[in-house]
């Protein structure tokens, strides 16, 4: 019986030596606490190693599906897509966030990274290498950036993003209204007047307060001309010389205006 026993007792010992020697890294992680899967996934971000931390923050997710830590890592992911330069994943990331969060007070910073990672998505390969134009993009990234920035100033005016994406707007109709003058120019220089004319009109109507509306109303003078419409002609180059002359003080402020 004893030697029944000791027997026994060896193969218990053996098997849980075993059973520890066997678990694979993944499941040795499970045991361990949240917060220092979490620790261990912002050091690699903050090393730049942003493979590795978006491998650990979706780990965390995966085992820690509910809580801070989980939403958090979500949050991460986007961030660390972006920093990686993979900005469709990044807009993926913050799209399945809205999805799965649609209340979360994180939402508007979503909104702001998917609109800054469209707004980032530019030229590729040979066009890279020859420096291509910033206004000769594909606009529809850009279209789909000003949305989602858009959405982020009607739906949440008090967040700390509103101001940048603001700016990033601005930023968005200018290069909008560049493009379509380039558009223009390229329908102006091969007789296409009509064509040329409504890519003018695009730029003052929707983008009135552009730098590219001087050009685009000289341009839709040139095209009105090429189109032997000259009363249209004149009252657009009349406009154009009202819009560039410098605005008259009211009575009584000369004084205040600076000196040329």
């Amino acid at each position: 019986m004893h030697r029944f026993l000791r027997w026994v007792s060896i193969a218990l010992i053996t098997a849980a030596v075993a059973g520890c020697a066997g678990r694979t890294p993944d499941e040795a992680a499970d045991a361990r606490p949240v917060e220092d899967l979490y620790e261990e996934a912002r050091t690699s971000l903050s090393n730049g190693s942003y493979t590795q931390a978006i491998d650990r923050f979706e780990q965390l997710v995966a085992r820690y599906p509910f809580g801070t830590y989980a939403v958090q890592s979500q949050l991460m992911i986007i961030y660390a897509h972006y920093r990686a330069g993979q900005y469709e994943s990044a807009i993926a990331a913050a799209e399945r966030f809205r999805r799965m969060h649609p209340r979360n007070e994180h939402v508007a910073y979503t909104l702001y990274m998917s609109g800054v990672a469209r707004q980032a998505k530019g030229p590729s390969g040979l066009a890279d290498m020859l420096g291509v134009d910033e206004t000769l993009r594909d606009p529809e990234p850009s279209r789909r950036a000003f949305s989602d920035f858009q959405e982020l100033v009607e739906q949440h005016p008090d967040s700390e993003y509103v101001g940048d994406a603001k700016a990033r707007m601005d930023e968005i109709r200018a290069n909008l209204a560049a493009y379509e003058l380039y558009v223009g120019r390229f329908y102006l220089e091969r007789e296409a007047y009509i064509a040329a004319a409504k890519r003018a009109r695009t730029v003052i109507t929707r983008y009135p307060a552009t730098p590219a509306v001087p050009d685009a109303m000289g341009m839709l003078a040139e095209a009105y001309r090429g189109l032997g419409l000259a009363p249209l002609d004149e009252r657009v180059e009349e406009e154009l010389q009202r819009l560039q002359e410098p605005p008259e003080l009211p009575l009584g402020e000369e004084a205040a205006a600076p000196s040329p």
